[in-house]
């Protein structure tokens, strides 16, 4: 498509043409950040005729960087529900209170924004294995996706990445090779391998500056809910940060198209016990350096180095005006049982938005007069030994209709 117009590396503001296979810039190895022709757009494309299209992350396909809409491969992914949850906004204590839950992505969590783009570009590109590191939820998006194109996978994941999530992309067709460690490790050592030239896979994983753009759909689908008037602040749990980043600039694009004329304060929260990119915000700095991981229930937030997407992240907050804040496992579980009480069925990692809210109001960093957005990024089943472990089921069982009135009395 003419409208992506190609890369700009954010390090050395090298330009890389639109057609180009890369993942970091070739000259100092730093992000490629999508450009697009927005002047052009904000004069050819209605805003109104885009929000008459089918649902979804293609919706929004001149804002992508697809060359050939025939390679796109999608399974129905994004327009995930916004639910107005006003007995959770009186418990947290703001004005209105709305949860975006991307667990009703096909795969049951928001890395299907990212990796449908990812799969398209494999297929533009020409290429017969997608591969990626992955805490849990990336493994099972990637399987899925390559099985829907027709591709072969291959996955690496932590050796105690919850089982749902391995089984999960197991079943979908992944080679699956477990790794000790945690995250960061293995991402460190899965970039080494991709970069080194011995595998000839597409790599759906962190380097990838195609899959990103998949995630900043998250702008385009809130701004347009609210009638394109965004709501104050938006929250967003967050591992290396890349959902915060990509979400801020799909809202400045907005602007840029003179659809929106307003943008809300990104806010973005971690786990307690692993928390670079909260830790760097506190001290006031530009980077976001590594931290010795602790142990977390959220464990899709489980990284101790975010690398060079925390520093994107980081820009986000600050340039929006948000703040980032760390949780801890009981905040994590009470925010759970919190969106249980809605009917929600939330994994750990993506109820840290709703804890990271709960804990900035109480300290007076959200106002209560403010309209907030927490997207909710995992379904339950991701994680479901966590939140088994939370119920008690009834030992008794009943036998007979009389057995069964009397129980049904006893629990009134």
């Amino acid at each position: 498509m003419a409208n992506f117009t190609g890369f700009t590396c954010v390090g050395c503001r090298a330009p890389y043409g639109p057609g180009e296979d890369l993942l970091l810039c070739p000259v100092c190895h730093n992000l490629l950040e999508a450009n697009y022709d927005l002047p052009g757009l904000r004069a050819s494309l209605d805003r109104d005729a885009v929000a008459a299209r089918s649902s979804g992350v293609w919706r929004w396909r001149e804002l992508l960087p697809v060359v050939n809409d025939k390679a796109i491969v999608t399974l129905g992914e994004g327009d995930t529900p916004m639910l107005r949850c006003d007995r959770l906004a009186r418990v947290v204590g703001v004005r209105e209170l709305w949860v975006k839950s991307d667990a009703s992505n096909p795969t049951g969590s928001l890395k299907d924004r990212s990796i449908t783009v990812s799969a398209t570009k494999a297929v533009e590109f020409g290429y017969r294995v997608l591969s990626c590191d992955s805490t849990g939820n990336k493994a099972s998006s990637v399987a899925a996706y390559a099985a829907r194109a027709g591709l072969d996978s291959v996955v690496f994941c932590p050796d105690d990445t919850p089982i749902p999530k391995v089984t999960q992309a197991l079943f979908f067709g992944a080679k699956l090779i477990r790794v000790r460690g945690h995250y960061s490790q293995i991402n460190a050592m899965y970039r080494k391998l991709i970069h080194s030239g011995q595998v000839s896979w597409y790599d759906c994983g962190t380097d990838n500056p195609f899959r990103y753009e998949g995630k900043k759909t998250y702008a385009y689908e809130i701004a347009e809910h609210f009638g394109w008037q965004p709501p104050d602040r938006v929250v967003h749990p967050a591992n290396g940060g890349m959902s915060v980043a990509k979400a801020w600039k799909g809202f400045r694009e907005l602007q840029a198209l003179g659809w929106t004329d307003r943008v809300p304060k990104m806010t973005l929260v971690q786990a307690a016990n692993c928390d670079p990119i909260v830790r760097a915000s506190d001290a006031g700095a530009s980077t976001v350096a590594p931290i010795t991981k602790g142990p977390t229930v959220a464990s899709a937030l489980a990284g101790a180095d975010p690398g060079l997407l925390g520093a994107r992240a980081l820009e986000a907050v600050r340039e929006s005006g948000g703040v980032a804040v760390g949780v801890e496992d009981r905040e994590t579980f009470e925010a759970m049982e919190m969106l249980a009480r809605e009917g929600l069925f939330i994994e750990p990692s993506g109820a840290v938005a709703i804890a990271g809210l709960r804990r900035l109001r109480a300290a007076g960093k959200v106002d209560a007069d403010e309209c907030v957005v927490c997207v909710v990024t995992g379904s339950g089943f991701k994680d479901f030994d966590a939140i088994a472990s939370r119920v008690v089921i009834p030992d008794e069982v009943v036998s007979d209709y009389a057995e069964l009135v009397a129980a049904a009395l006893a629990v009134g």
